[in-house]
């Protein structure tokens, strides 16, 4: 099943993964040309890209012309298609299990401004091009 990305709402794709077939979402060039390994990145075209959002599926993104990026075309882990430790926040690095040490062990953490100063968690600006969904 498929997994809306926050921040994607009204960004659906036309488009089905052509692996397994879920309704992607779509990605913007900049996002695809600086998270793709450099051998990747050559085979670009100028087409719609969208990410598929199956945590089950091995493809990161698909071009409406049928091209397909795996997982091991990217320069990163996307964070709903790995097991923990799971990025949070791409900016910054910040992983689940950070967020859940000053939560759980620390006992710092109480809410979204308390994990944000704690962890450094969404406080970066640079999601257009380290997140893997743009986001």
């Amino acid at each position: 099943m498929a997994h809306g990305v926050c921040g994607g709402k009204g960004r659906e794709a036309a488009t089905v993964c052509p692996r397994c077939g879920e309704k992607g979402q779509k990605v913007a060039p900049i996002t695809i040309a600086s998270l793709l390994n450099t051998e990747a990145a050559e085979s670009l075209e100028d087409v719609q890209y969208n990410l598929c959002l199956s945590s089950a599926c091995n493809v990161v993104y698909y071009g409406d012309n049928g091209t397909i990026f795996t997982k091991e075309h990217v320069r990163v882990p996307v964070w709903f298609k790995e097991e923990t430790p799971r990025i949070i926040c791409y900016c910054n690095n910040v992983t689940d299990r950070e967020i859940l040490e000053h939560i759980v062990n620390r006992q710092c953490c109480h809410n979204l401004q308390d994990i944000r100063e704690h962890t450094g968690a969404n406080g970066g600006r640079e999601c257009l091009i380290k997140n893997p969904a743009g986001t």
